[in-house]
């Protein structure tokens, strides 16, 4: 019990062999200690020396010999102290610590995702695209969004431009021939290898994929990483000489 204590206070299995054989015998001398205890001489004179710091023992020198004593138990009270005040000190450091953590997870935006379905859903996320005025980058496999919203999608351009909202759009070959030149968009056509069946769409930190079903479904995803990764294939396919 009284082992267990000691080391909460902080002591070595050594400091407290060497401090209770000075509590028990009063007073002695580095090699006595070390056969009375059975410690290694090295062990013992790192356990007197962490002692005497600790303010457990003292010493006297007789004939050029330190003679070591433990100092009355009342001044463990000391390092009992000085362990509140370090707890006191690790639970402010602690407590801060934790505080910037929660401000740090604070301005970390989760991620988001949201699904739309028919061409009502669809049509509040191309509202959105206009709302967030970044430049857009658009990879399809067809013009689906012009063949299923009509008089919609020529007032969209219109309201783009409007906007000064740039659009890159990765086609297949197949509709260079079919597709209008409009201002601020610009144009790359690639082999249907290349394309998906799902229309991918990139604007600010949003992604979109778009399934061109009878009852389209689009899944939004709001992600910085999943929109850079997107937007790297993206370039990758512009800057690519398969046109």
């Amino acid at each position: 019990m009284i082992e267990e204590s000691l080391s909460k206070l902080g002591f070595s299995p050594s400091e407290v062999k060497v401090y209770l054989h000075l509590v028990k015998a009063g007073s002695s001398y580095a090699n006595r200690i070390s056969a009375d205890t059975k410690l290694n001489r090295t062990n013992v004179y790192e356990a007197l020396d962490r002692l005497v710091s600790k303010g457990a023992i003292s010493f006297i020198s007789k004939n050029k010999v330190k003679w070591f004593e433990a100092n009355k138990p009342e001044k463990l009270i000391s390092l009992l102290d000085e362990k509140e005040d370090e707890l006191k000190k690790s639970r402010k450091e602690l407590f801060s610590a934790i505080l910037s953590l929660k401000n740090i997870s604070a301005q970390a935006k989760p991620l988001e995702a949201s699904v739309f379905t028919g061409k009502k859903g669809l049509r509040m996320l191309f509202e959105d695209i206009l709302e967030t005025k970044k430049p857009i980058y658009l990879i399809a496999a067809n013009l689906q969004f012009k063949e299923i919203f009509g008089p919609y999608f020529e007032l969209w351009h219109k309201k783009r431009i409007e906007r000064k909202i740039p659009q890159k759009t990765i086609l297949p070959k197949k509709l260079k021939n079919k597709v209008e030149k409009r201002e601020l968009l610009e144009y790359k056509f690639i082999d249907d290898k290349y394309t998906s069946p799902t229309t991918t769409i990139v604007y600010g930190e949003n992604c979109l994929l778009i399934q061109w079903d009878k009852e389209p479904v689009a899944i939004k995803i709001s992600s910085k990483q999943i929109s850079k990764s997107n937007l790297n294939y993206f370039n990758i396919l512009w800057a690519s000489e398969i046109r």
